[in-house]
């Protein structure tokens, strides 16, 4: 009797997560505007920027996707700088199924439509079409209306056999266009939980009631570090910033070296004496057991002077739409002007005392524990090209910071 039950239950439970599992790809999931399908997706850009900015980004975002060599069937149709559209040919293999004896798959082409309008991308994916052959059919092409539509791949309730490969794996690959877009514009994001939310909704109101006009903004954590304390007056009687959460440091999203390559700001110094400066040499790991950031800056750079006097810095991250302010930090020495106020970024005062920005996406607080220089003994491969290139030159300086704080928007 115990074993019926058991098994019962076994079905029952089984069931149960097939119907979470499908219901995303249920009724309603493949949009349909009078009898064809078209999936569209309007895209919030987070940072005020021009739409002629975005336009350009998006520009950029389309050749770097659709206009590849190794790709030729994929290509830009449209590219309107007057309005603000841009139209691409799209195409994405699909496997269903692989195996030694059989490859079950198909080609999907897709037009991509974008407008730039009030600060938001609108996406729209129309005309999608499947090279597929099947055996019992005469044709090769197949429309999406015919293949995915809630006509054809819906039994109430449940997803028609056959028809389920095409409907769920086409609804993943349109979502996936989608979130490259947003994650394009405004960076990776984290799902904040329910409390959280709330929370920055009452910090958010708290702040708003009682906010007073202050040049630079403070940053304090939400809760406690189990296994540290920054000892800091600045920490003291301050709100989190709105649009900031801490997460800990082995939930960093992304990954550190693409991170590095894209657009990154180490920003170090106290008081007035504050310096900015462009990053690309580093990574993340552990030392004296702690979550560590170690970066690399040039024997010559200004930079150097203020980090040697500070006992923290910030590492911070953007997305393109800064590129002109990371372009300029990376060009113009601290010694010559004041690159905090050229940049045109937003100074913010992190709980440590350090210096970061508003718009970065991800902000890494840091407190230095090591600064050694790295000298030409030091170099293993004498014969590599790294090591001839750097012979009779003097060599960077290497610091390793412990993570105090992670910041996300």
């Amino acid at each position: 009797m115990k074993k019926h039950i058991l098994f019962l239950l076994f079905i029952v439970i089984a069931a149960s997560i097939n119907a979470q599992v499908d219901s995303k790809y249920l009724q309603g999931a493949v949009p349909e505007v009078d009898g064809k399908i078209i999936f569209s997706k309007t895209i919030k850009v987070n940072n005020t920027i021009s739409d002629d900015k975005i336009f350009d980004l998006m520009n950029k975002w389309a050749q770097e996707n659709y206009a590849s060599p190794t790709n030729p069937k994929q290509r830009i149709l449209l590219s309107n700088a007057a309005d603000k559209t841009i139209a691409c040919k799209g195409e994405k293999d699909i496997i269903f199924k692989k195996s030694a004896l059989s490859l079950d798959k198909t080609t999907m082409a897709y037009q991509l439509i974008l407008q730039i309008e009030s600060g938001k991308c609108l996406a729209t994916i129309k005309n999608i079409k499947y090279d597929y052959y099947d055996k019992g059919s005469n044709k090769d092409f197949y429309a999406a209306e015919e293949m995915i539509s809630d006509k054809v791949a819906l039994n109430g309730e449940k997803l028609n056999r056959y028809y389920d490969k095409f409907r769920t794996n086409t609804i993943d690959s349109i979502n996936g266009i989608f979130n490259s877009i947003d994650i394009y514009l405004n960076g990776v994001k984290r799902r904040e939980g329910a409390a959280e939310a709330e929370a920055q909704r009452t910090a958010t109101a708290a702040q708003t009631a009682t906010a007073s006009a202050i040049p630079l903004i403070p940053l304090t954590a939400s809760s406690p570090i189990e296994t540290q304390s920054i000892e800091t007056s600045t920490a003291a009687n301050v709100s989190t910033l709105p649009g900031f959460r801490r997460i800990a440091a082995d939930k960093i999203p992304g990954n550190i070296i693409k991170l590095l390559s894209d657009a990154t700001l180490i920003t170090s110094g106290s008081g007035e004496n504050v310096n900015v400066m462009t990053a690309s040499w580093g990574g993340l790991g552990v030392f004296w057991e702690k979550p560590v950031a170690f970066c690399f800056l040039g024997a010559q750079r200004y930079s150097i002077t203020t980090m040697d006097k500070g006992d923290t810095y910030t590492i911070s991250f953007y997305t393109e739409a800064y590129n002109d302010a990371l372009q300029y930090c990376g060009s113009t020495s601290g010694r010559n002007e004041d690159k905090i106020k050229g940049s045109g970024l937003t100074p913010i005062i992190t709980p440590s005392g350090a210096t970061a920005f508003a718009e970065a996406w991800m902000i890494f607080e840091c407190k230095k524990m090591i600064a050694q220089p790295l000298s030409q003994e030091a170099i293993a491969d004498k014969n590599s090209d790294a090591a001839k290139k750097w012979n009779g030159k003097e060599l960077h300086k290497m610091y390793i910071g412990e993570i105090l704080n992670v910041w996300v928007k």
